[in-house]
């Protein structure tokens, strides 16, 4: 039995096809979970903040009401 494979574009063409769209999808994949947990940092390091700066208006505003 002979098992002969010739290697000519249309053969090349199809597994390179497949390869580079699971490249670019694993690449953009990564890529967005990076970016979300990056965006979810920034975020709750904004929120810790407002909520820091929210507790000290309270403190000084219940502070000054007491005089």
């Amino acid at each position: 039995m002979k098992t002969s494979r010739n290697i000519n574009p249309k053969t090349v063409m199809a597994p390179l096809a497949a390869f580079t769209m699971a490249w670019v999808l694993f690449a953009y994949t990564k890529h967005s979970i990076q970016a979300a947990k990056l965006n979810a940092k920034i975020t709750r390091e904004q929120n810790q903040q407002q909520q820091y700066h929210q507790q000290e208006r309270e403190y000084r505003n219940g502070r000054h009401s007491d005089k």
